[in-house]
């Protein structure tokens, strides 16, 4: 596939997690894709993406995501996207808020025979305009899995 085709794949994921397309992410996402920094609990591969959308959508309703820009060269796909929502339920524990929050993600994609088979995200968190939580790309499981084999 191009790097046209690989970004709009990404494009057409973005518009499945505004729209809770369970099927589109089937699409866009290799089975087995593995999520470099799942969120504690979460299940593997693309049912473990759903589950995040699911549970993020619990705590969040209104959740929408807008791609900002979108990179590609060979086999990845570097997207840069803003996430905004109403914390409306409970988040990692935290009860709702009501309150509206705003954050930019960063996500690297690797791409095979169409589909995403990896991916590794970074998020940062605002406030009053300013960068108050800043997330990092770096895959300490990876280096632990590569320690302990």
């Amino acid at each position: 596939m191009s790097l046209e085709d690989n970004k709009a794949v990404i494009r057409r994921l973005y518009d499945a997690f505004n729209t809770v397309d369970l099927k589109a992410i089937d699409e866009a996402l290799a089975a087995d894709i593995v999520d470099l920094l799942p969120l504690k609990g979460q299940a593997h591969g693309v049912e473990g993406f759903k589950e995040r959308l699911i549970r993020l959508r619990k705590s969040f309703p209104d959740l929408s995501f807008t791609i900002e820009t979108v990179i590609a060269e060979g086999d990845i796909v570097a997207e840069r996207s803003t996430l905004r929502g109403t914390h409306s339920g409970t988040f990692m524990g935290v009860p709702a808020t009501g309150k509206r929050v705003r954050g930019t993600m960063m996500a690297f994609n690797k791409f095979a025979n169409g589909k995403v088979v990896d991916t590794m995200m970074a998020f940062n968190k605002f406030a009053n305009g300013k960068v108050v939580e800043r997330g990092r790309i770096i895959n300490v499981f990876g280096l632990v899995r590569q320690i302990q084999s």
